[in-house]
């Protein structure tokens, strides 16, 4: 049964488009997905990625994917953070500053200085996404391939080189895989 559903977007969702967008669908997720594919802005780009969005009232999939649901739907901008680190760097910067006030002329201004510095790179940290290490994975090697590094993972952007340069190469995927069966 299909339901006339209001999309509201809010935060920085309205600039792709302005007012409630109408549509019939079963699900709330139906909904989504229909405004996704034909309104222009929510596919992302290379760079930051799919959109990502929080359905108010929705908290999982589940929710999400029941027939029924709220007729008026309200998206919101997905805030994502960095680690988790951050929060206690804050805290210790708060206590340092609050300890600058007690201790005396000779020491309270280093520990000002030191508690700013912390609670400004706990806010750094909060904001900035880790760096992902693939050290941890087993990398699959080539025996018939001779370059130093001769295998890219999926995804990974390839640079592409405007004048010239001398430049080692990335061999592509050929949906081969080698194996060695250990028969001489």
């Amino acid at each position: 049964m299909f339901v006339l559903r209001r999309i509201h977007l809010h935060g920085t969702l309205k600039s792709i488009h302005s007012g409630p967008i109408e549509v019939h669908a079963a699900s709330p997720a139906e909904a989504l997905k229909a405004i996704t594919r034909q309104v222009k802005g929510f596919g992302g780009n290379a760079v930051t990625g799919p959109l990502r969005v929080k359905v108010l009232g929705h908290e999982t999939i589940e929710d999400l994917i029941a027939v029924g649901g709220a007729r008026d739907l309200h998206l919101f901008p997905q805030l994502n953070g960095g680690k988790n680190g951050g929060f206690f760097q804050i805290l210790i910067g708060a206590v340092l500053v609050a300890a600058s006030f007690i201790a005396g002329p000779l020491i309270g201004p280093i520990l000002l200085k030191i508690g700013i510095v912390m609670i400004l790179g706990g806010i750094l940290q909060l904001f900035n996404t880790p760096k992902r290490d693939n050290k941890d994975k087993e990398e699959k090697k080539s025996h018939y391939l001779g370059a130093p590094k001769n295998t890219v993972e999926i995804g990974t952007r390839i640079p592409i080189l405007c004048g010239e340069d001398l430049v080692g190469g990335h061999y592509l995927s050929f949906n081969i895989d080698a194996v060695d069966t250990g028969v001489v």
